[in-house]
């Protein structure tokens, strides 16, 4: 077994033996996987998003950011957005060019950090990973990363990074 499988293996049993205990508490879950996904994969805490499926309405709704908690939610028939596409697919999608893609940006709009006076960057990578609970979608994890249009400074997702939040996603979804 390669390190990199060995990796992910540690990091998710260490993220289910944390969420285990806060079964009772699903905004201490969410915060603590928030969290992990923000260490993990070197992204703001901002650059997280959680969706959770509402089948009944056809919609993904935001539990993270929790500013956007109650803004809105995201049809799962839409086709610019990367989020509805996981959920429909139930496959980790990766997307390095995403600003010049086209996609619904009316939620990269909001500003997420208090005080802060500055529009929001947009989004230049974004990944994103189904949260199956019982072998069915049940919600969305999605990272991005956000910057200047003419900065290459934005590190890529890779291929690991799409491995890695696929099985943080699946330990997530026991929980969810």
């Amino acid at each position: 077994m390669n390190s990199t499988r060995l990796a992910i293996e540690a990091l998710s049993l260490q993220l289910h033996s944390e969420l285990t205990p806060l079964g009772g508490a699903p905004d201490a879950q969410l915060q603590l996987l928030v969290a992990t996904l923000s260490r993990t994969f070197n992204v703001d805490l901002n650059e997280v998003a959680i969706y959770r499926l509402d089948e009944e309405r056809g919609v993904l709704r935001f539990l993270w950011p929790e500013k956007l908690k109650h803004i809105g939610s995201i049809p799962l028939s839409s086709f610019d957005s990367l989020a509805a596409r996981t959920a429909r697919e139930g496959v980790v999608l990766l997307e390095n060019s995403f600003a010049s893609q086209r996609h619904a940006n009316v939620y990269e709009k909001i500003r997420l950090e208090p005080g802060v006076a500055a529009s929001p960057k947009p989004i230049q990578k974004i990944i994103s990973a189904p949260i199956f609970k019982d072998a069915v979608v049940r919600g969305v994890i999605q990272l991005s990363r956000k910057g200047d249009a003419n900065s290459q400074q934005t590190q890529d997702f890779t291929d690991a990074d799409g491995t890695a939040l696929l099985a943080l996603a699946g330990v997530f979804g026991q929980h969810f």
